[in-house]
This record gives structure tokens, C-alpha cells and sequence, in this order.
């Protein structure tokens, strides 16, 4: 016979654990919502008996009576699939880093969102009007020449306050990335301590198993820090866990010490640049450290020392700054500077200093004499010297078309002017109902054309010629009757031609060949070039981290319909152990009480 209690001490761990099934099921449901929790289960295996050794109560070829020992446990071990973990951080780096990158790139789009538009199209507009509209009229048209000028000024404020926004996104970047750089250190020293824990927690669990929980607050720790950077993970035996960005140990749990990150003096250098504990720079491929170096080291064609081929906020500068720096150079070259200082239409505000959108500025030497551009330079016969002037007057009488005048308009609710159907500007007028003429100015219509003076009928319609079309009304170049004098104005005219060069060279590395207009252009489609491609990188990282957290909860998670399944097997499961036992004391109960009895 087999020994009577072996059967209960077999039922006794059934028991046990069939209670320990029901205590991590329901462990598993309490943290259903806990951030980072792991699905834990319990590994369960069947006990056996060994043949090595011969029991005195059976011989070699009878173990039957040792059969049927029940099962056991090994731990609570944690249901995690590392290969979707591993999946997981080099996407989620992907998203981090896209993220960040169009939160610059939206931010730079705010400040040039005008940029084709109202901002320094428009400006550059104006001041291509104002030019078009003197180089008509006689060059020492004082109110028209300050027209001009002023039209310059506000291209200059425009250009001004462009490198001032970017320079405020600059400094917001940078000292986002200073802030992150100290929140990844005091992460990673979090991390240290919790490793310290982890060894001495594992300490008493067999080699396979472990503190679950810290190893979830330690998973938690290493999904973020997977966000700032390509990162690789080992577990050690000791339970702790190595961590690896850009080739560099950050986190060592044999010798639990940690690599600190650190940001080089950004208005020292002047270039984002982070570096690890042992002086390795911090070279990453993906994650959010890598897009705000990219956003504020990348220049383009422009890189410097620490600086990127990226278009990001120092490009951007770059190409404003160029824009303003190549007007400068061609109409200040146009107008004579190269020979004359004075002749400068445009200066920096600092002497000495290289012209930048940050710092150009309309000369006062023009601001002074705004019809200084009207003047040509000649050579003075008696005196031997080049002087600047107007042009001589010409015998021969000039006549032109005769414009309509300028006057202020309405606006739509978004500062349009208000056109009617003929698609000339809607006029405002005063309180006594009079439209409100702007001297000097010249009225346009829709598509940007001066609007002429035409003849007109008894019944006010304009007169039209043999093929229909109205005939204007032409005036002499000097506005009298006579139209014997005439100032030839040659000096605007060629500075006016220079918006219709489309061979200026716009930046140092060849970046762009083109007008003004047309670089305009070019920069803005750029920015919005590189805003769709790393909203495409973004949308197609999210849809994989998705799938890939999809994946990771249904292997991971907790499942509700799941557990409840396992706690009534369980519950089962403990029922008919209870049983069991029942059963087993019946059966000793007959073995003691009602054996060896016969004749009583």
C-alpha cells in the first residue's frame, strides 16, 4: 500500500495552488488600468517521481505507489514578448522625433504663413509699385519718391520682424531641449536607484523569476527614454537592466551606475550640441534629442561647424537673411554704391556690419533726399568731377497714359480689399459720403494692373476704338498742356527692371538662382515641402506604434473576458480539490474505523 497521507499532501498543494491562480487573476484585474502593468500568470508543472533511488516499499520494477504527486509551481512570472518591445521603442523614436520636428516646422510655418500673401510678397509688391509708379513720373517728384521710400521702410520692418519671431522660436527650442536633457537625467538616475532595488529584490526568487512590479516601473522608464533616442535593452541575471543610446552605456545595472547627459553653452557655440558623461557626442539616428538638433542646427546649404543639412530654424534664418542681403546688394549696386557710399539705398543698423534681415534698414542718406535714387551721375565738364543729377530735359514732348488715382478701399473680414465686379477696389468714404483719394498713388485693380483714365461719351460709357476696346487718356510725361519738358528718370526705371531679373543668385552655396518673387516662392514651397514629408514619416510611424501597442496588450494586457474565464476554472479547479480532500477522509475514515472490525 502507499503511504495513507501522501494523497492529501498532493490535494493540499492542488489547494494552494488553485488559490494562488485565483490570487493573480485577481491581481491581473485590479491593475487592468495601472499604466505599465504586465499580464502575470503562474507556471505550473506536473511533479514526478525519479527513479534514481529505490524506495523501501516498492522494488525497481513497481513505482506505481510513488505515481500521482499532483503539481507545483515554479513562480509568477510576467507574459511580455521582447521582440515587440524591441519594435515598439525604434517606432515610437520615429514618432517622437517627427513630432517634434513639425511642432518647429508649424511654428516657423505661423511666423512665414503670410509669406505669399500679405507678409513680404505683399511688401515686396509694394515696394515694386512704388518704384513702377516713380519711374513714371519726373525724378524729382518729391511726394512720389517718398512714397518709395517709405514702401522700402516697410519691406525692412517686414524683414525685421520675420528674424525677430525666428530668433523667439530659437530660444524656445533651445531651452526645450536644455529642459528634456535634464528630465532624461534625473530619469536615468531614477532608473539607477530602481536597479539597486531590483538586485536586492531578486535576490530571493529563483533565476528565472522576479520582482514583476519593479520590472514594470523599470519598462515604464525605458518606453520614455525610447522616445529621446534609439536605445538597445539587456536584463542581466541579477534582475537589473543595461541600457544603450547611440553606442554609449547610459545605464549599467552590474556596476548600478548611470551616463549623465550634457548640453554644450548653446549662446557660447552656438549650435545644439549634447555629449555623454565620458565626452562621446551624443550621435542619434531617430528620437526627439535628434529633431531638436536637426530643427536648430540644420542650415541646408549653409551648414557650418555643428551644423546640419537640414531645413530647420537656422536655415530658415539663413534664407531670410539671404533675401535681405541680396535686395540690398543689387539695388544698392543698381544705384551706384560700389563707387559712391552715399548712394546706398539700403544699410545695416549696425556699422560695419554684415546686412541681415535682422539688422537691414533704409540709409538716411535716401531717407533724407528720397529722390536721391532719381538722380544719374555725369561728368562735369568744368569741374572735372562726377556729379549725380537729374536727367537733362528732353526738346521732344512724352506723352503717356493717364491713370486713375488711389484712393483708400474696404476690406473684407480678413483684411482683403473688397473688389466689385468690374474687379476694381470697392472705395471707402468719409462721413460726408466723398471718396478718400490718396495723393500721389495710382489705382489698381484685381490682378495688380494700373487702372487707365478713358475717354468718355456725352453718357458717361467709354468711348472704344475700331476693335471695341476703350481708348484712353493720354497726358504729357510732365503733367502740363505744353508737354515741352520732360525728366527722363532712366536711374528708377533700372532699378525698377531689377524685380524682373531672374538671373540674381540668392546665397553663397548656390542655393537658389532666381527674381525676388521667385525666391519667395522657392522658400515657402521648401518649408512646406519639408512639413509634408515629416507629417508622411509621422502618420506612417503612428499607424505601426498602433499596431505594434495592439500587439503588445493583447499579449501583455489584461483582458477582462479572459480573466473572468480563469477565475472560474480556478474557482472549479479549488471545488473539486475541496472534494477531493473529502473524499480522501472518507476513505482513511473506512481504512481506520471500519477495517479490522469483523465479528464486532
Amino acid at each position: 500500500m502507499r503511504p495513507t497521507f501522501l494523497g492529501f499532501e498532493t490535494q493540499r498543494r492542488t489547494l494552494m495552488l488553485a488559490q494562488k491562480n485565483q490570487d493573480i487573476v485577481g491581481n491581473n484585474i485590479s491593475n487592468i488600468n495601472t499604466p505599465g502593468y504586465t499580464r502575470q500568470r503562474v507556471d505550473i508543472y506536473s511533479m514526478y517521481v525519479s527513479g534514481l533511488g529505490e524506495p523501501r516499499w516498492s522494488s525497481r520494477s513497481n513505482m506505481l505507489s510513488m505515481q500521482g504527486q499532483g503539481a507545483n509551481a515554479y513562480g509568477v512570472s510576467q507574459i511580455r514578448d521582447t521582440y515587440i518591445d524591441k519594435r515598439y521603442r525604434e517606432n515610437v523614436s520615429i514618432e517622437s522625433e517627427t513630432e517634434t520636428k513639425i511642432n518647429v516646422l508649424s511654428d516657423i510655418e505661423d511666423i512665414l504663413d503670410n509669406f505669399e500673401t500679405t507678409g513680404l510678397q505683399r511688401k515686396t509688391q509694394d515696394f515694386w509699385n512704388a518704384l513702377q509708379d516713380y519711374s513714371e513720373e519726373k525724378p524729382d517728384s518729391t511726394e512720389v519718391a517718398t512714397i518709395a521710400a517709405n514702401a522700402a521702410v516697410n519691406l525692412c520692418r517686414m524683414l525685421n520682424d520675420y528674424s525677430s519671431q525666428l530668433k523667439q522660436v530659437e530660444d524656445t527650442y533651445v531651452n526645450e531641449l536644455k529642459d528634456n536633457v535634464e528630465y532624461v537625467n534625473k530619469m536615468l538616475n531614477e532608473m539607477r536607484e530602481l536597479n539597486e532595488r531590483i538586485e536586492k529584490e531578486k535576490f530571493h526568487y529563483a533565476e528565472e523569476y522576479g520582482p514583476n512590479e519593479l520590472y514594470d516601473e523599470m519598462n515604464l522608464y525605458i518606453d520614455e527614454l525610447g522616445t529621446y533616442g534609439e536605445i538597445s535593452v539587456h536584463q542581466n541575471a541579477n534582475g537589473t537592466y543595461d541600457v544603450t543610446m547611440g553606442g554609449v552605456k547610459i545605464l549599467d545595472g552590474i556596476a548600478q551606475k548611470n551616463s549623465q547627459i550634457i548640453m554644450k553653452e548653446y549662446d557660447i557655440y552656438g549650435t545644439a550640441e549634447l555629449y555623454f558623461q565620458n565626452g562621446q557626442d551624443v550621435i542619434l539616428t531617430r528620437g526627439s534629442f535628434k529633431a531638436y538638433q536637426d530643427m536648430i542646427n540644420g542650415n541646408g546649404v549653409y551648414a557650418a561647424g555643428g551644423q546640419n543639412s537640414n531645413y530647420g530654424i537656422a536655415y530658415f534664418k539663413s534664407a531670410i537673411n539671404m533675401f535681405a542681403r541680396t535686395v540690398a546688394d543689387t539695388l544698392n549696386t543698381a544705384n551706384g554704391a560700389d563707387n559712391d557710399s552715399f548712394r546706398a539705398m539700403f544699410v545695416s543698423a549696425t556699422e560695419d556690419s554684415l546686412i541681415t534681415a535682422g539688422n537691414i534698414r533704409v540709409s538716411d542718406d535716401w531717407l533724407e533726399d528720397p529722390t536721391m535714387i532719381g538722380k544719374v551721375r555725369y561728368f562735369n565738364e568744368k569741374t572735372g568731377l562726377y556729379e549725380y543729377g537729374f536727367d537733362e530735359k528732353s526738346d521732344t514732348p512724352v506723352t503717356k497714359i493717364k491713370y486713375e488715382q488711389a484712393y483708400e478701399t474696404e476690406t473684407n473680414a480678413d483684411g482683403s480689399i473688397k473688389y466689385d465686379a468690374d474687379g476694381l477696389p470697392v472705395p471707402k468714404k468719409d462721413a460726408n459720403g466723398n471718396i478718400v483719394y490718396i495723393p500721389g498713388s495710382r489705382l489698381r485693380d484685381k490682378d495688380n494692373n494700373l487702372v487707365p483714365v478713358y475717354e468718355k461719351n456725352a453718357d458717361g460709357s467709354n468711348k472704344l476704338d475700331a476693335n471695341g476696346k476703350p481708348i484712353p487718356v493720354y497726358e504729357t510725361v510732365d503733367g502740363t498742356a505744353s508737354g515741352t519738358v520732360n525728366l527722363q528718370n532712366t536711374n528708377v526705371k533700372y532699378l525698377f527692371s531689377q524685380f524682373d531679373n531672374k538671373n540674381i543668385e540668392f546665397g553663397y552655396c548656390h542655393d537658389f538662382t532666381g527674381s525676388y518673387f521667385e525666391y519667395i516662392s522657392f522658400i515657402s514651397n521648401r518649408l512646406g515641402q519639408t512639413i509634408e514629408y515629416e507629417t508622411s514619416r509621422n502618420e506612417t510611424a503612428k499607424v505601426t506604434v498602433d499596431e505594434l501597442l495592439d500587439s503588445r496588450d493583447s499579449v501583455s494586457g489584461v483582458q477582462m473576458d479572459e480573466e473572468g474565464i480563469n477565475m472560474l476554472n480556478y474557482s472549479k479547479w479549488y471545488n473539486a480539490s475541496s472534494r477531493m480532500l473529502t473524499t480522501l477522509d472518507d476513505m482513511l475514515d473506512k481504512l481506520i474505523n471500519g477495517t479490522g472490525r469483523v465479528g464486532l
